[in-house]
């Protein structure tokens, strides 16, 4: 591993409980090898850290170890708007902010004046929901990087970047450093630049590049006195290793400068194994948002190809970088734009299409051009006032499928469309009903009644109901009829490998369990998605509690056959558990898990311990009960 600033950033990280575990497990796997495959065990403050980040590598990995480092830093790191104290302190705080700016603004007649703790809670309690969310989506963003790691930066950058987060609260008015971050901060975290990210690993793994603060001719004496201050200061922070202010720093240094004026352009290919240094220097000062263009370009050109498309600048050259496409060896790796979150721009998916469909693995990514067109569409309709259709909404409200972009978030379109829309007259065009057939509670459900919209009661599944939401339209209940039985164990297995679906190891050994058992005839089964909160359980619960209001609902565990066959009759690539009675691996009780990764669809296992607890999103699937008629 290189040498790093990590012992000495933090100096009792060495010592700390996580890198001694670490450094025990590390001598432990370490003995186990034969003596000539030995190495010798970590001796200094530098190797037990490194032995550190190599446990963190692995964990991060691992798409279960993952997502339980994910959820543990979103605990620590966001609001715990479950906790009552600090629920009251920031509802109060909030509530105080509102009355100094409206006194300020010499507005104290619009303050509504609360009496109780408790009223003020009650009114600033969904604001304070939303800006946890906004935290914790804000925070995924760098924690779903740290993952990915697309821009192939090495852990111990990686665990910096985390480190420093957790302190790092809103810019600065004039834009040079962040505030510090607090248990009681609102804020949402920075927004993630991979550009700017890019270009404080550079420094911190590079440092000074001289010859950018090589003074020239043209300058005057007062822009080369600034040049040099701007080099003191970077080296400065380079120094003390102080990430928000690299950061931040970054963000002005990449700032975009892109001339969109037309769509006029060529595609220019970068060889792999190619000198990087002619494509850093045709991105540098475009303010693209890539990591290619501080830092990553190296890497990107050992792994593949580069191809971007550049429209026609302001001097008739085409050098205004509008399209990356990465390849991975032979197959495509990635389609990104300068679009916020390197989405594409509408006007250049096209152009983008046309060329990933001369490349390997380019139709992959026909869905995210197909939506991001439809986007577009309905933004037009919009902007003309036109009614949407049904299938328009359906589209919208993402009800049947999610809708995919080349950006690391969604665009922002859908969401600026989704807030002009009223969710409650856009219901009955949806479920083809009329608005009396919609109900929200149970006393109103009735025999015409063909979609209900509210809490989960016991027997809501047994009501023949056609449309059951929690909340729409994002609250909708999933369901599957599939056919179980009539194949083997052996024959499941076949039919995945010819679907190309990926099975780990764990699927495999839970298939290869005496407790895994097919049955024999063919039959329907009726099957529904719906997420722990969906079940009454805001803040998360154990196994066992999830399948015992499962069943008071009206719903069954599935058999565990379930797991390959959905696997096979869905195109589920969300996150989703299999509700049914665990199988032993290795001693741990686990369950099937649905998954994908890209394009591929994937069958994992978890393990589902009974007091095992789950956050309020996690997705189970069970079977509807069957009742005698």
């Amino acid at each position: 591993m290189e040498k790093h600033f990590l012992p000495q950033k933090y100096p009792d990280l060495a010592g700390s409980q996580p890198v001694e575990r670490a450094v025990d497990k590390n001598i432990r796997e370490n003995k186990k090898l034969p003596k000539e495959e030995r190495e010798r065990g970590p001796e200094n403050k530098q190797d037990r850290v490194d032995a550190y980040m190599k446990r963190i590598e692995k964990i991060v990995d691992n798409d279960r170890g993952f997502e339980l480092l994910k959820q543990k830093i979103l605990n620590r790191f966001t609001l715990n708007i479950e906790n009552p104290e600090t629920l009251e302190r920031i509802a109060n705080g909030l509530y105080e902010s509102e009355k100094r700016i409206a006194i300020e603004r010499g507005q104290q007649a619009e303050v509504q004046k609360l009496g109780s703790t408790q009223e003020i809670i009650e009114k600033y309690k969904p604001l304070v929901r939303e800006k946890a969310e906004i935290q914790k989506k804000t925070l995924s963003a760098w924690l779903d990087e740290l993952k990915q790691n697309d821009s192939q930066h090495p852990m111990w950058f990686r665990y910096f970047v985390m480190r420093s987060l957790e302190k790092m609260g809103m810019l600065n008015d004039e834009g040079i450093d962040y505030s510090k971050r607090g248990k009681n901060t609102v804020a949402p975290f920075p927004e993630l630049n991979h550009e700017a990210l890019g270009w404080v690993y550079k420094k911190l793994d590079e440092g000074i590049d001289e010859k950018e603060f090589q003074p020239q001719e043209n300058q005057t004496e007062e822009e080369k006195v600034k040049l040099q201050e701007k080099r003191q200061t970077i080296e400065k922070l380079i120094n003390v290793k102080d990430f928000a202010k690299l950061y931040a720093f970054a963000t002005i240094e990449t700032t975009g400068r892109l001339n969109r004026e037309t769509i006029e352009g060529e595609w220019k290919k970068y060889d792999q194994g190619g000198d990087y240094r002619i494509l850093e220097n045709d991105l540098k000062d475009k303010g693209t948002g890539w990591c290619t263009a501080t830092g990553s370009a190296k890497q990107h050109l050992e792994g593949g190809d580069f191809y971007i498309y550049y429209s026609k600048g302001s001097n008739g050259t085409y050098s205004e970088p509008r399209v990356a496409i990465r390849m991975e060896g032979d197959s495509l790796g990635e389609v990104r734009g300068v679009n916020h979150r390197q989405e594409l721009e509408p006007q250049l998916v096209d152009i983008a299409q046309e060329k990933y469909h001369t490349l390997p693995g380019g139709e992959t990514y026909d869905k995210k051009a197909q939506d991001m067109k439809l986007v577009t569409k309905l933004t037009k309709k919009q902007e003309k006032g036109e009614q949407f259709t049904k299938e328009d909404l359906i589209f919208l409200y993402e009800i049947e499928n999610t809708i995919e972009g080349f950006g690391y978030d969604k665009d922002p379109r859908i969401e600026h469309l989704r807030k002009q829309r009223n969710a409650k007259e856009d219901a009955p065009i949806v479920f083809e009903c009329e608005p009396s057939q919609i109900a929200t509670k149970k006393e109103e459900i009735n025999e015409n009644t063909k979609a209900y919209i509210g809490e989960l009661f016991e027997g809501i599944f047994q009501k023949n109901i056609e449309h059951i939401y929690t909340s729409f339209p994002e609250g909708k209940l999933e369901k599957y009829q599939i056919e179980i039985g009539g194949k083997t164990k052996e024959q499941l297995e076949q039919d995945m490998k010819e679907q190309d679906i990926y099975v780990y190891d764990g699927a495999k050994a839970l298939m290869n369990s005496s407790d895994f058992v097919t049955s024999k005839n063919a039959e329907n089964a009726d099957l529904i998605k719906l997420t722990v909160k969906d079940l009454g359980f805001s803040n998360g619960a154990t196994t066992d509690e999830i399948y015992q209001k499962a069943q008071d609902f009206g719903l069954e565990l599935c058999p565990a056959e379930v797991g390959p066959q959905l696997r096979l009759q869905s195109k589920i690539k969300e996150w989703t558990l299999i509700a049914m009675e665990q199988i032993l691996r290795d001693g741990d009780p686990s369950v099937f898990r649905l998954d994908s990764d890209g394009g591929r669809l994937k069958l994992d296992y978890y393990d589902a311990r009974p007091d095992e607890r789950w956050y309020d999103s996690r997705r189970f699937v069970f079977r509807l009960r069957k009742f005698e008629t």
